[in-house]
């Protein structure tokens, strides 16, 4: 690092001696209340830096997906798409290393909203936490996959945009994870370095025509960076594409890609670098017995019906349902893309589960409530900060009205998630799986 930043050397190291900045990105479609000295992040309209970290856990608004945690250096993502798309075209997109989320929730945002985003993340566990942040950022027209790059070979040349957030070694976050110093070496960088080429050389033949690609790690070194972006320009024939900075954005232009240093920019290392396809073949579409989804059949007429009160809309939404009842929309215009996605992918989630009829009853499920799907006379029931946070520990709340039956419980007009309101007592519905287990202080 002294040989690559010569005399900045000395500045380098005081910046990785402070504090990280604290930053989030807010939702484009939620309003939610945010202290008034909070900065901006230049590079990204709903990019905000927070004057100190706050307890996360203990803010109601973050679990209903009023923002997403996220470091600033790596929204510029956003503004990389933003230049290099247009935005009235729709786009199909794929996050191909997308855990936890970041970057796949912020294409949601940045995309037009005709667009369809594919997060894709071959780690289980990590495939989980994926999950959990698509459903907390609501969009219906986000799928997911848990596949390993080698996997998407029926694909080719399917997708407009394709994000390589790689594997690295994680140079760039050693100031907010010191730990991640120990893992550190020389043959870790060789081992990243070729393990991003087998990724790209798998994600370049996903890319349609006059595709985009964006190749970005949170490292420094020319390995992983220059070295991994000219080979990818060499090897495969991608034409590079520059980006415009501003002066007072402190980004560095480095080879064909733009550099982070946590000295001149108010943020981590990152790096990335844009390429578009110019030729190659399109995709070659199978031919389907039908447009379900995999494991899903089309969802009866009178069950859809039924919806009406849960869902607003239906008419602009396709609607599926598993064997075990589980009815999922998303929008129909892409109906016949999920098909494709479902006929390559098996471990394959698509768009918002509504929830499950039984018998009579509807049981609405967790992600209707965090999504602009739900119709607007569903009753709610606003709690105050303390009562929230009692309902996200998934405990018994008390109020002095309740609405009988279902309602949704809210948090400064967020969804947290369903209630349901008997005679004598409220259940909480919140999920077991996301319960906050924090002790709560006043």
């Amino acid at each position: 690092m002294q040989a690559q930043l010569g005399s900045e050397w000395a500045a380098f190291l005081e910046a990785l001696a402070s504090p990280p900045p604290v930053s989030i990105r807010r939702h484009p479609l939620s309003e939610f209340k945010l202290e008034e000295n909070a900065g901006k992040v230049k590079w990204n309209p709903d990019g905000l830096y927070l004057p100190k970290r706050p307890v996360f856990t203990l803010d109601p608004s973050f679990h209903a997906g009023a923002y997403y945690v996220q470091e600033a250096s790596s929204m510029f993502v956003g503004q990389a798409v933003r230049q290099l798309t247009k935005p009235e075209a729709p786009i199909l997109a794929l996050d191909l290393c997308a855990a936890p989320g970041g970057k796949s929730t912020l294409l949601l945002s940045t995309l037009p909203q005709d667009s369809l985003v594919l997060a894709n993340e071959v780690i289980r566990s990590r495939y989980q936490s994926l999950r959990h942040n698509l459903v907390k950022w609501g969009y219906s027209n986000s799928c997911s996959s848990m596949h390993d790059s080698r996997e998407f070979s029926g694909l080719e040349g399917f997708f407009d945009l394709i994000l390589v957030d790689a594997p690295c070694s994680g140079e760039g976050l050693f100031r907010k994870d010191p730990g991640a110093t120990g893992e550190w070496s020389e043959e870790g960088v060789q081992l990243c370095a070729g393990r991003q080429k087998r990724i790209l050389a798998d994600a370049v033949k996903l890319l349609a025509p006059d595709g985009i690609m964006l190749f970005c790690t949170c490292t420094y070194n020319r390995q992983e960076n220059e070295d991994n972006a000219n080979w990818l320009k060499d090897t495969f024939g991608l034409h590079p594409e520059p980006i415009r900075l501003e002066a007072d954005w402190g980004i560095v232009s480095s080879g064909m890609g733009y550099q982070f240093y946590p000295h001149r920019v108010r943020g981590e290392g990152f790096y990335l670098a844009a390429f578009r396809k110019t030729d190659g073949p399109s995709y070659h579409a199978p031919k389907l017995r039908s447009l379900a989804p995999r494991g899903y059949q089309p969802l009866p007429g009178k069950v859809k019906d039924n919806l009406k009160e849960w869902a607003g809309d239906l008419d602009a939404l396709a609607l599926f349902q598993n064997t075990a009842g589980k009815i999922v929309a998303f929008p129909k215009q892409h109906e016949e893309r999920v098909a494709q996605l479902g006929h390559t992918l098996s471990r394959f989630q698509v768009g918002v589960e509504l929830g499950q009829f039984k018998k009579n009853d509807f049981v609405p499920a967790h992600s209707l409530a965090l999504s602009s799907l739900t119709a607007s006379r569903i009753p709610q029931l606003d709690l105050q900060r303390e009562a929230a946070l009692r309902y996200l520990k998934k405990e018994t709340i008390q109020v002095d009205e309740a609405p009988e039956g279902w309602a949704l419980v809210t948090y400064q007009g967020l969804s947290l998630g369903w209630m349901k309101g008997l005679k004598n007592r409220i259940n909480n519905y919140f999920p077991k799986e996301w319960r906050i287990r924090m002790e709560v202080k006043d």
